[in-house]
């Protein structure tokens, strides 16, 4: 999974992995081996890939399509401030009846 999600935000950002590569500092042989999975990237590689696809190392993890709570999470992070305020109240307000009824 995490494969794929580097390979579609490296071609929403960039033409072709080529012009990733020439743009960047990454090594074609060592991007390679880590998109076909025959290597994994470390914690530094991880965070040096998030700022050159001016992206979260999260958002390499989340799945939106997938799973709801990562929907949520996608959504949150561009609703207005008010938006957020409201769904926080909500989801404390869903959380304290929740413990009552344990």
């Amino acid at each position: 999974m995490f494969r794929e999600r580097l390979r579609y935000f490296i071609l929403e950002r960039y033409p072709s992995l080529d012009r990733f590569y020439l743009e960047t500092d990454f090594s074609k042989g060592h991007m390679s081996e880590i998109l076909r999975g025959v290597s994994s990237p470390s914690v530094t590689t991880l965070i040096k890939l998030a700022d050159a696809l001016e992206v979260e190392v999260k958002d390499f993890f989340v799945f939106p399509e997938e799973n709801r709570r990562h929907q949520a999470m996608v959504l949150l992070e561009d609703c207005p401030e008010e938006t957020l305020a409201m769904i926080l109240r909500q989801l404390t307000k869903s959380a304290k009846t929740t413990t009552k009824k344990k």
